[in-house]
């Protein structure tokens, strides 16, 4: 049977208080004091019911990680993971703990997040991929739930709390660099038009075509963040009579299904299509050239937004986040000059 607080309390001859301030507030214990009853806690091979002792100290260590797509996409998408692993990390030596949330269906998120929060099953929440639609943001601002989003909202809004990439200067920079290789038909693989993701990338690439004249022709398709969907989206495009010379996409996971469908159409990477990312989250990697990519930095979104929920959560002096990126041009061997 597992040692409770009581057996710790009764062999080092102290009260439970005294066993739970050791625990809890151990600058307040005299020094001989404490290292007798962390003698005994290890003697016992005592671990304290986090759970419960947050709850007692009216603190949830649980944190909601909500990621708006289905488990093929978040499986696939090595954001999401990178992402994760980064919160976890942070939270390991602060005793907080991580839950993942994923969906593919429209439902009431604001309601479940409410009732979770009421339930004291999370103490706040880190929510990925923010929609063009502010309704959850504003249900959580109103039940005052703590919360970070990883990604820019629709709309600001005061209160709600933010960490991003630059996404528009990234879609900017790439679409200028292949236009001065010459391009001037492109094809963009961009996010679903439902995140503000897709918007920026597209305010993005419409600041470039108006700074070149618009000397060029845009191909878009709105597409899931997976392969298949990069895949399919590219071989439609490379397929017409007309195709691009260069595609771009908004990750590297879309890039991968485009040098897939290139080389079943026997299109050579960058010889008859030049290909380039908004970002490398790890996928990249594996072609069999380096990818031309913008460095956007993204495996700090996960410190950034882990530190801040934690602040929010124990209390602390917070001040609304509204932090972006910078982001940097990665030349590879992907892009030729026409």
């Amino acid at each position: 049977m597992a040692s409770t607080i009581n057996d710790v309390a009764k062999l080092a001859g102290v009260s439970r208080q005294t066993v739970s301030r050791v625990l809890n507030e151990p600058g307040r214990v005299n020094p001989d004091t404490l290292q007798n009853v962390k003698r005994a806690i290890e003697k016992l091979d005592y671990h304290p019911n986090i759970t419960a002792r947050n709850l007692a100290n009216n603190v949830v260590k649980t944190v909601g990680l909500f990621m708006p797509f289905g488990v093929a996409e978040v499986r696939q998408n090595l954001f999401f993971s990178t992402l994760s692993a980064t919160v976890c990390h942070h939270f390991a030596d602060k005793d907080f703990v991580l839950q993942l949330f994923t969906s593919l269906d429209e439902e009431d998120y604001g309601s479940l997040f409410k009732r979770l929060y009421r339930e004291k099953r999370v103490g706040g929440l880190i929510l990925t991929c923010p929609s063009v639609n502010n309704q959850q943001i504003v249900e959580l601002l109103a039940a005052r739930i703590p919360f970070v989003l990883v990604g820019r909202p629709g709309v600001e809004l005061e209160g709600a709390s933010y960490v991003d990439v630059d996404n528009a200067e990234a879609a900017d920079r790439l679409f200028s660099y292949l236009l001065e290789l010459g391009h001037q038909r492109i094809g963009f693989l961009n996010a679903p038009p439902s995140l503000t993701l897709a918007v920026d990338l597209s305010e993005g690439i419409d600041r470039a075509r108006k700074r070149w004249a618009e000397r060029s022709e845009l191909i878009e398709e709105h597409s899931g963040l997976t392969l298949e969907y990069g895949y399919e989206a590219a071989k439609r495009m490379l397929s017409a009579p007309d195709r691009p010379t260069a595609i771009m996409a908004a990750d590297d996971l879309l890039i991968m299904g485009v040098a897939k469908a290139a080389e079943e159409l026997g299109l050579s990477i960058p010889g008859d299509l030049s290909i380039a990312s908004a970002v490398k989250n790890g996928w990249g990697d594996l072609l069999p050239i380096p990818l031309t990519y913008i460095d956007t930095q993204f495996e700090k979104l996960g410190g950034i937004s882990a530190a801040y929920i934690i602040d929010q959560i124990s209390g602390e002096p917070t001040q609304q986040l509204r932090c972006v990126l910078p982001v940097q041009l990665v030349e590879g061997q992907s892009c030729r000059r026409l």
